[in-house]
């Protein structure tokens, strides 16, 4: 290389290198004059999350818009994920959770304690057979990973957990406590975007405690919520069902419909986004039971989105990008007056109609519009405090006489004579009588090797008097003579023995049949056929099957599918979501006449002196029919003794000229069916002495917002 050639590229070089420096300096001029301001807020913000806002659920009113289930503001207590000590400083977590719990103890406050291992009565650590699902998590490699997995004794679970999270030095029921909060942080995920709840409700008085004290319950703040709030804790307690956290079960069944909806390629990504936003977490709440279950999708409401940006200074700032959306508004056919007045009278009935002192007081009415299917009314009783359903639910479940049970729905029964109006519309379709025609009841009945007996003996009967007299020789010979199938045709058409297809879970109940007999490994007989025609046999009915079968012959033979849901609209009253219409099952074969002669005879049981049922209707202010019902059955009391029991039934509609409600009464331990027909009469006094109300309901469909 020649000495000018080397000049050459060292100017070459010399210029790179200015000109390197040259960009340098401009590119740290615009960083630090130019963009400084954007860099530096970019520098300043550490953290940006985004946290779903619960919304809260929708309310459920009665027909007229009076609230049965609303919200209240309450507050909850969560640990920050941002200030709650580290998982890194176990100890100092350990002391906040200590202090914190004997705060709650010393005041009488409830705390969640989600850990799967509890003391019994006997000071034994047992596994909670209701807290399945974290037990398994707990002995999981995600968390204890024990040896023996499933396996292993309560006793070993703890001396895990006290293992992992360095409580030797507390005392072994209080490292329970402890170690309750801190399993139930990992179980849920505890973290920036998922504080951990660690009390739900607190009382009031015991918030500012925890807020003056920042020192002692770091990273524990307050949280505003809601929380059900009902009308009545005792009258709809069956109906509403109540709302609790999730179980593993309903979080994967909500987890697989997502996952459903995310693959569906029809579905647009922004609807999917909304699912998505609204996916359930494991510690969500969920409808349990009743409406609160059935309408979940409609009351749940719609999430916010909340941004939390956490600055190199410590402070944190909050916007919602997406504002929560209430869930909508549950309007049921259910008359709040009416079930009131229905479950006071029916419990009064069931107390001075008590047969056996053994056997507690325990019963069902439902009242149904027969134009329209709609329940006005459903009672069981007992009932229970839906507020302490579950703080009491060991109490309630252990009850011998079932608080818990929908008996309304979801027990089944032998009619008793209430059965002899379906028969008697059989024998009529089927021309087995006529209005005319009359049986001798001589009060004996003798079929083949067996011999069955009425109460009295009537002489001759048609079929009006003997529904009437309630004459069980009369339904003898017209059963036999229709024989079981012809009986269990119309008991179909009058929806006895299925389910009616009403949004509640209901019971189907039996009809008596030769297949259900052999089933059993039992051989069918004609004893059974005559049984059956009198409410006995294995017929079993639910109370709504009663009162829907009645409906039926009230209204001239249309059977109404019934329901409860009248409709569901937007969280401000302003948009109809989804509104129910009468739906028609079937209507029975029978001519106008000849039901005319069934519901004269229904008449009859209430103006006939003979029948106790008359007397108590003189003080009803509307004519109407019925039908009254004894079935017997054995029962066994506390000590093992089997003793003879009556359940009691009465069915009705009014008015009889023109009906338009019927009631099915059910009182199980009782005398007779006869006295359960007070309830019925203070339902219509209640119903027809407020029947202008009626009609500006039924004129006014929608809630006014």
């Amino acid at each position: 290389m020649t000495k000018e050639q080397r000049k050459k590229r060292t100017r070459i070089g010399v210029g790179i290198i200015v000109a390197v420096f040259v960009s340098l300096a401009f590119y740290l001029v615009k960083i630090q004059i130019i963009d400084g301001a954007e860099y530096k807020a970019a520098s300043a913000n550490l953290a940006v999350t985004q946290t779903t806002i619960k919304a809260s659920r929708g309310e459920i009113v009665d027909t007229s818009g009076n609230p049965l289930v609303t919200n209240r503001q309450g507050y909850s207590l969560v640990f920050k994920y941002a200030e709650f000590p580290s998982y890194k400083n176990q100890p100092e977590r350990n002391r906040v959770i200590c202090e914190l719990i004997k705060l709650f103890e010393e005041n009488d406050a409830e705390w969640l304690d989600r850990l799967p291992i509890v003391y019994n009565k006997k000071g034994k650590l047992i596994v909670d057979k209701e807290k399945e699902a974290e037990f398994k998590f707990m002995v999981s490699e995600s968390m204890l990973e024990l040896p023996k997995g499933e396996k292993s004794t309560p006793d070993e679970c703890l001396d895990a957990l006290i293992e992992r999270y360095g409580l030797q030095g507390y005392g072994r029921e209080e490292a329970r406590k402890i170690a309750s909060v801190c399993f139930g942080m990992k179980y849920l995920g505890f973290s920036v975007a998922s504080p951990y709840t660690f009390a739900e409700d607190v009382p009031l008085d015991l918030i500012p405690v925890v807020l003056e004290n920042s020192g002692v319950f770091k990273g524990v703040a307050e949280e505003s919520t809601t929380y059900r709030e009902y009308s009545d804790t005792t009258a709809f307690s069956h109906i509403l069902g109540v709302v609790g956290s999730i179980s593993a079960e309903e979080y994967e069944y909500e987890r697989l419909k997502l996952q459903q909806i995310l693959n569906d390629d029809e579905i647009s990504k922004a609807e999917k986004d909304t699912f998505a936003n609204n996916a359930y977490t494991i510690n969500d709440k969920y409808g349990k039971s009743g409406i609160e279950s059935v309408m979940e999708e409609y009351l749940r409401g719609k999430n916010g989105i909340k941004t939390t940006t956490q600055s190199s200074d410590g402070s944190v700032t909050e916007d919602f990008l997406l504002a929560p959306e209430q869930g909508a508004t549950v309007v049921t056919t259910i008359d709040s007056g009416l079930q009131s007045v229905a479950q006071n009278s029916l419990a009064k009935a069931l107390k001075e109609n008590k047969n056996l002192p053994y056997f507690g007081e325990a019963g069902a009415v439902v009242v149904q519009n027969v134009k329209t299917g709609e329940i006005l009314a459903c009672v069981s009783y007992p009932t229970f405090d839906i507020t302490k359903y579950f703080s009491e639910y060991d109490k309630y479940a252990s009850d011998g006489d079932s608080p818990l049970w929908n008996r309304a729905l979801l027990s089944a029964y032998a009619p008793g004579s209430t059965m002899k109006p379906a028969v008697a519309i059989a024998g009529l379709s089927e021309k087995k009588v006529t209005a005319t025609s009359t049986y001798n009841c001589t009060n004996h009945y003798v079929l083949e090797d067996q011999t069955f007996q009425c109460l009295s003996r009537h002489d001759h009967l048609n079929v009006t008097t003997a529904l009437e007299k309630s004459c069980n020789i009369y339904f003898f010979e017209l059963g036999r003579e229709l024989g079981i199938d012809k009986l269990n045709k119309y008991s179909t058409l009058l929806g006895l023995g299925q389910k009616t297809g009403v949004e509640l879970p209901e019971a189907s109940g039996m009809l008596a049949s030769v297949a259900n007999k052999e089933a059993n490994g039992e051989t069918w007989n004609p004893g059974d056929t005559v049984q059956a025609a009198i409410g006995q046999s294995d017929n079993l009915f639910t109370p709504i099957q009663l009162v829907n079968y009645c409906s039926t012959i009230a209204n001239g033979g249309t059977r109404y599918k019934p329901y409860m849901i009248k409709s569901v609209l937007s969280a401000d009253l302003s948009e109809v979501i989804y509104e129910t219409t009468p739906e028609v099952v079937n209507t029975i074969s029978i001519s106008k006449k000849d039901l005319a002669i069934v519901k004269q005879g229904m008449r009859q049981v209430l103006t006939s002196k003979e029948n106790s049922a008359h007397y108590i209707f003189q003080d009803c202010i509307v004519e109407a029919a019925g039908k009254t019902g004894t079935s017997q059955l054995k029962r066994t009391t506390d000590d093992g003794t089997v003793v003879n029991c009556n359940n009691g039934f009465f069915i009705s509609y009014a008015p009889y000229d023109n009906p338009e409600i019927a009631i099915a009464v059910v009182g199980e331990n009782v005398k007779t069916g006869g006295g359960m027909s007070r309830v019925a009469v203070d339902v219509y006094n209640y119903y027809f002495g407020n029947k202008n109300r009626y009609e500006a309901v039924d004129k006014n469909n929608v809630l006014i917002p």
